[in-house]
């Protein structure tokens, strides 16, 4: 019937055979039968009423019906293979998401979720880009940022996500040279230093009211918690870790908590968007998930 369309994988056999001009050819870059190549041009063929291929001396060659239906059909399925991609990535970029977030955030919590982010939000695509400070998004291009604040600061469009809580991590090794049986025994390991956040041990030292005559050795200053937790790992001294950047290390056994000491920081970690977010839903169902692996993990 006149206007009636053809099958579209017949199409494509054809188009590859006729550029190959070679069954055995197409049927290896189809990865299919050389009889399924013949059947489908066959059922062509029949459609049109009309072959579309001749054997010669030389070997296989298109006939004039073929070499006339050729060019229309490499570019109505070439037309067909881009509009195809572009739907394709539209839609994965309507479900992707950018979070802008604090490194040891990223590597220590939420990378090792991702799995169960993917389970629960099937639809949701995450990329993620390293940052800390102050963020403001009428200069950037994320959906979202993740940054540990002030708990006083009064920030618009923040929720916080969890309380910083921080703990004292060591090598169970070198625990085991020097036990802590009590908190003036922490003194005999060197302090490992968040440099742009000097004031974390002395606010420690003050809070627990630990008493020593002593004083702490400072060693190796260093910028990000992942950087801290590396280097306790490496038993260069003893490190305070955020509780839930920790809980995985303590959990599996690599590093160890001494005496159970806990402190708040007066920080916490807030989930920033802004004003106008063009996938709310999507934000939002990120957000509930996040709240609520932080809180199973506490």
């Amino acid at each position: 019937m006149p206007g009636t369309l053809p099958p579209l994988k017949a199409l494509h056999i054809f188009e590859v055979a006729a550029r190959s001009l070679s069954f055995s050819r197409a049927a290896q870059e189809l990865f299919v039968t050389q009889g399924a190549v013949s059947k489908q041009i066959k059922l062509l063929e029949d459609f049109l009423g009309k072959p579309l291929f001749e054997r010669t001396a030389t070997g296989l060659v298109l006939t004039e019906a073929g070499r006339e239906y050729l060019p229309g059909v490499s570019e109505s399925l070439e037309t067909i293979r881009k509009v195809t991609a572009k739907v394709q990535q539209s839609q994965q970029e309507r479900n992707t998401l950018v979070l802008n977030l604090i490194p040891s955030f990223s590597s220590l919590w939420l990378i090792p979720r991702l799995a169960d982010m993917h389970h629960q939000i099937p639809s949701l695509s995450l990329t993620q880009v390293a940052g800390d400070g102050p963020y403001r998004f009428d200069e950037n291009s994320a959906d979202m940022a993740i940054r540990c604040l002030p708990l006083s600061r009064s920030i618009d469009n923040a929720e916080l996500l969890v309380r910083e809580t921080l703990v004292p991590v060591i090598h169970p090794q070198r625990l085991q040279r020097h036990p802590i049986h009590q908190p003036d025994d922490l003194f005999d390991h060197p302090f490992l230093m968040h440099i742009t956040r000097p004031q974390l041990w002395g606010s420690f030292i003050q809070k627990l009211e630990l008493q020593s005559e002593r004083t702490p050795e400072y060693r190796h200053g260093l910028e990000h918690f992942y950087m801290l937790l590396e280097a306790a790992h490496q038993q260069q001294g003893i490190a305070l870790i955020p509780d839930f950047m920790a809980q995985d290390v303590l959990a599996r056994g690599e590093l160890v908590s001494p005496l159970d000491l806990r402190f708040s920081s007066g920080y916490g970690y807030y989930f920033l968007t802004p004003a106008f977010q063009t996938q709310p839903q999507l934000v939002e169902d990120f957000k509930v998930w996040l709240k609520r692996q932080l809180l199973a993990g506490l």
